[in-house]
């Protein structure tokens, strides 16, 4: 992306510092509903039975709590052509709830194949699952086998987000507000404070990049590939589409890995860079409350639970942050850019963050360095 559609963006999307709406319901840390801990299939059917290269495997995918290895001898499979059965046996994906069945010997090209067969689920004494959930189908063989797969081509669309820091050292607020913490569920706290007297003076940046590749090879092998997202030469994640979303606070590389679970074959993809126009933009952010906030500003020595508004002294703008952290989550609002696609030029690849350690979520505080003086009545 270029210097004038990274400046379009960011005037189209303008940088987010919300306050903490307090009372917003959210999910409980550690909370377990009526069906955790048990393993069940809730459903699983073949995804490619139309069409199968002569020399493919059937694909099925379904809706699986528990490991999908230890599941397998509870999932009874024929494959049958004129009443004659078909050897073969389930293997497990990188895919969680996507299995592979392989015929001993190859399809016979052409021909066409019936499939039966169950999922025994244990009891759960609860209604998460069926005890039983029947797999029927007709499989059908293409004449010819699998076409080669090809490295995978991608695009990335990026976003910045700028999430505010708060906590009651880092609001600024108009004299005589008074931020205080409180009980905000699941026996945490949250700061409460009013955004028309208070905002935020540090932020984190974060690029979110919507990556999405074409296909590594046409026609009904397509439907037996599986795709893993290279995150500065680690795994982050792997797909049945070439389709993913990966979150950080530092400039990073990727590339698209693409296997055929049919034969094996693996392909790589040309590495792309992403965030460098923006690199100081990511990480820790000094945010400005004047923006939005016409009062005269103030912060206060905070106490346990509030701030002390006998001890405050007049906001002044701290220096930026020098350190940074990275993310792998989700979401977006503001502008960024993707990177160019020859090597790892200018993103700075070989360091930061990537694959399965995901977002760290480090939150810098910079300390008030400043004098303090008793606010006058």
């Amino acid at each position: 992306m270029d210097l004038a559609k990274l400046a379009a963006l960011a005037l189209a999307f303008p940088i987010l510092a919300a306050a903490a709406a307090p009372g917003v319901a959210q999910a409980c840390p550690g909370y377990y509903g009526p069906c955790d801990g048990y393993e069940f299939w809730q459903d699983l059917a073949a995804v490619n039975a139309t069409k199968i290269p002569s020399d493919g495997v059937l694909v099925l995918q379904g809706t699986h709590q528990g490991d999908d290895a230890a599941s397998l001898p509870t999932i009874e499979l024929t494959v049958t052509k004129d009443g004659q059965p078909l050897a073969g046996a389930l293997e497990v994906t990188s895919i969680h709830g996507v299995l592979v069945w392989r015929p001993t010997e190859a399809w016979e090209a052409g021909a066409t194949y019936a499939l039966a067969g169950a999922v025994n689920n244990p009891p759960s004494g609860d209604t998460c699952a069926p005890l039983m959930v029947v797999i029927e189908d007709t499989v059908n063989i293409d004449v010819a086998p699998g076409a080669a797969i090809g490295p995978v081509d991608f695009v990335g669309e990026g976003m910045l987000q700028t999430d505010p820091k708060v906590s009651l050292s880092t609001l600024a607020c108009c004299e005589g507000a008074t931020p205080s913490m409180g009980y905000a569920g699941c026996g945490g706290e949250q700061v409460y404070w009013d955004p028309a007297q208070c905002a935020p003076t540090q932020g984190h940046g974060y690029l979110t990049v919507q990556i999405t590749g074409e296909p590594a090879a046409p026609g009904p092998v397509a439907a037996q590939i599986e795709y893993t997202l290279m995150v500065n030469g680690n795994e982050y994640r792997t797909s049945q589409a070439p389709q993913f979303s990966f979150t950080a606070d530092v400039p990073f590389c990727a590339v698209m890995e693409a296997k055929d679970l049919g034969s094996g074959a693996v392909t790589m993809g040309q590495k792309q860079c992403f965030g460098d126009a923006i690199a100081d933009q990511l990480g820790p952010q000094v945010l400005d409350p004047s923006k939005t906030l016409k009062c005269a500003l103030e912060q206060c020595s905070t106490g346990i639970v509030q701030w002390d508004p006998m001890m405050c002294v007049p906001y002044e703008p701290d220096t930026p942050p020098t350190t940074s952290d990275s993310d792998d989550g989700s979401g977006s609002s503001g502008a960024d850019t993707a990177g160019g696609d020859e090597g790892d030029k200018g993103c700075g690849c070989d360091t930061g963050p990537g694959g399965d350690a995901g977002l760290l979520a480090l939150i810098g505080v910079v300390g008030l360095t400043r004098r303090r003086r008793r606010r006058r009545r």
